[in-house]
């Protein structure tokens, strides 16, 4: 047992001598990792322009055109108009923020506070939790101006005053004190407001002020029922968007495809190593000593597994400090082991392709992006067209990519992981028995 953890010593001081080698084993999968879940976090809300904010106003009235209006004018939101269906489906793919529904009675209550006040429906991307909290507050600035607007047209105020004076009379639910007390009021406001209509007709004032001229001048008021709209939809657990819903950090999906390539790295290192150990003879002198041939083997097998798992642990603590949360760390640590025990297998079949070293590294690193493009290193398998999904499976890093995630972020069981596991350690088996064959029969 010795002379095999000798050979695996020395097969790892001479892959790492190899400055550019190791690069490629180990500086190449982090950058891959932090490239991939900086473009899966997406950028900052202070990088986006004006929030993109569909509006259905089923009211259609003077005073839900007004509110419309004043929320145009903040520079922060893009208002579309929009059909209900069609603006939910919007803020579900991500094209908008959210949506604005003004229902029908809008502008009977809008900007009177002694009226109940308006429910405004706001469906917002929960992703966007920040730029929800903003249009809220937008939404609330919007409707304050209306009240200024009503005190610029005395004329459409009346007919409410008159109104819920004629309620409150009667009204059997209001004692006779507080009858007497809101009838005076109410009586007030409207010789108020009629003197109002009468100086604006004197001196010649448009009674139909706009918007602007209520934010400027009067009292405002901000009274409106913000209420959630809900947008969702049940989403199958097992698609991509619910497989989705699992991650918790754009580095949970990241990081298993950076592992994926730093093993890749080391099976295309050590494939190498051992072509270039038989064109240099170091092999041939190897067998002359006293030491078997499954020593030989077993030291460069065990080389590369502890290289592969290394490079595992390695990302996945490069990960944790970025914010990865694996669920199960021994769920982890199986599958690394797994991950390891297949790409060692491959690693033996790939050295025996060739018998240069150049022959060896250009059929070795065709197959490893292959391998690459079908498992999902470049793009996750669940985002690949059906078809692709199909032939995936014929690739390695697929099993491997799903044993890590099953452990990092898919929540998986250990019969869940089972199914993964089992076609890597096959994968790896028949790896090593073509590989042990194909040396054995050349020598």
């Amino acid at each position: 047992m010795n002379q095999v953890f000798n050979m695996a010593i020395k097969d790892l001081k001479i892959l790492f001598r190899d400055k550019m080698g190791a690069f490629f084993i180990v500086g190449f999968p982090i950058l891959m990792g932090v490239f991939f879940g900086l473009i899966m976090g997406g950028s900052s809300n202070a990088d986006r322009g004006a929030m993109k904010v569909a509006i259905v106003d089923q009211d259609d009235s003077t005073i839900s055109h007004a509110f419309v209006a004043a929320l145009q004018k903040n520079k922060s939101v893009e208002l579309e108009p929009a059909e209900l269906e069609d603006a939910k489906e919007s803020v579900r793919k991500g094209q908008r923020v959210g949506l604005i529904v003004l229902s029908e009675g809008f502008g009977k209550t809008a900007g009177i506070f002694w009226q109940p006040a308006p429910e405004i429906q706001l469906g917002a991307d929960p992703s966007r939790s920040a730029e929800s909290g903003m249009l809220q507050g937008f939404i609330m600035e919007a409707i304050g101006s209306l009240a200024g607007e009503r005190f610029q047209n005395p004329s459409e105020l009346r007919p409410f005053v008159s109104d819920s004076l004629a309620e409150l009379q009667t009204s059997p639910d209001v004692n006779p004190v507080s009858r007497q007390l809101l009838t005076t009021m109410f009586g007030s406001l409207d010789q108020m407001f009629e003197s109002m209509e009468q100086l604006q007709q004197k001196d010649g004032v448009e009674v139909a002020g706009g918007a602007d001229s209520g934010a400027k001048s009067g009292p405002s008021f901000e009274f409106a029922k913000i209420t959630a709209l809900d947008i969702s939809r049940q989403v199958d657990p097992n698609s991509a968007a619910g497989q989705l819903k699992k991650i918790r950090s754009p580095w949970d999906i990241s990081f298993p495809q950076a592992m994926m390539w730093g093993v890749l790295g080391c099976v295309a290192g050590f494939a190498i190593s051992i072509a270039n150990e038989n064109t240099l003879g170091t092999m041939l002198r190897l067998q002359v000593a006293p030491v078997s041939r499954f020593q030989i083997l077993a030291g460069k097998a065990l080389a590369c597994f502890i290289t592969v798992v290394g490079v595992i642990t390695m990302l996945t603590v490069l990960g944790v400090l970025l914010g990865m949360q694996p669920t199960n760390y021994l769920l982890l640590l199986v599958a690394a082991g797994c991950v390891a025990f297949c790409f060692v297998g491959i690693m033996m079949t790939m050295s025996v392709l060739g018998k240069t070293e150049r022959s060896v590294s250009g059929s070795g690193w065709a197959i490893n992006m292959v391998m690459a493009m079908l498992g999902g290193c470049m793009i996750p398998v669940m985002f690949m067209p059906k078809f692709m999904q199909t032939f995936s499976v014929i690739s390695p890093i697929k099993w491997g990519i799903l044993a890590l995630e099953g452990a990092i972020w898919r929540d998986f069981s250990w019969s869940e992981l089972g199914g993964p596991c089992g076609v890597l350690i096959a994968f790896g088996t028949v790896g090593l028995i073509v590989g042990t064959l194909i040396l054995s029969r050349r020598d």
